[in-house]
C-alpha cells in the first residue's frame, strides 16, 4: 500500500461504535487506490498488497457484520424489558 494505512494491530485498534467500524473500513478501501492503479499497469507486487488488503478489509468486514448483529440484538432485546 504505498499511500499506507496505517495496519495496527488488534490491540491498537478500538471500534466501539457503527461509525468507528466504518469509517476504518471506507479508509481501507481508499487506501487501495494507489496499488490498484500499480497493478493495472502491470507491476505484481501492487497486485500482492491489494490481496493482502483485501483479505483485512474482509476480515474487519465480518467484524463489523457481528457487531451490528450483536448491537441490534441487545437494543431489541432490553426495548421489550
Amino acid at each position: 500500500m504505498s499511500e499506507e494505512l496505517e495496519v495496527t494491530t488488534e490491540e491498537e485498534l478500538t471500534l466501539e461504535t457503527i461509525h468507528d467500524y466504518y469509517d476504518y473500513l471506507k479508509t481501507a478501501v481508499a487506501s487501495l487506490e494507489a496499488d490498484v492503479l500499480k497493478s493495472a499497469k502491470g507491476n505484481k507486487a501492487a497486485g500482492v498488497r491489494i490481496r493482502k488488503s483485501l483479505r483485512h478489509i474482509k476480515s474487519h468486514a465480518g467484524d463489523f457484520i457481528k457487531f451490528t448483529l450483536g448491537k441490534w440484538f441487545f437494543n431489541r432485546l432490553f426495548h421489550f424489558i
